[in-house]
């Protein structure tokens, strides 16, 4: 009886463990951005306190479609993106910024 419960527990833990070495699948799209289409805008970004602080906004940003390049700094208060017209508004990308818990107080 012991042996079946130590088999079973084997197996149980087993798969448990297996399951969070499992990498995700991720679909890899190429997106065509139009050189005659890029605009870069600075957003006035309230908030930021560090270089984390920073990373979040890239990481926000970087998720939209569109976006060619993308900075961000805590000491100036500000982020630069450069994005394809046609395919993301600027508004997108500020309601992108807020949504990573800072707040956009113009953009330019």
């Amino acid at each position: 009886m012991q042996k079946v419960f130590y088999l079973l527990a084997f197996i149980l833990l087993s798969g448990s463990c297996s399951s969070g070495t499992k990498k995700s699948e991720t679909t890899s799209e190429v997106q065509t951005i139009s050189a005659e289409h890029l605009t870069q805008v600075k957003f006035d970004v309230k908030g930021m306190t560090c270089e984390g602080c920073e990373n979040a906004i890239m990481t926000s940003i970087k998720k939209l479609e569109g976006i060619q390049e993308v900075s961000a700094s805590h000491t100036a208060g500000e982020s630069v993106v450069k994005f394809d017209s046609t395919l993301v508004r600027p508004e997108l990308i500020s309601e992108a910024i807020s949504g990573a818990g800072y707040e956009v107080t113009g953009f330019k």
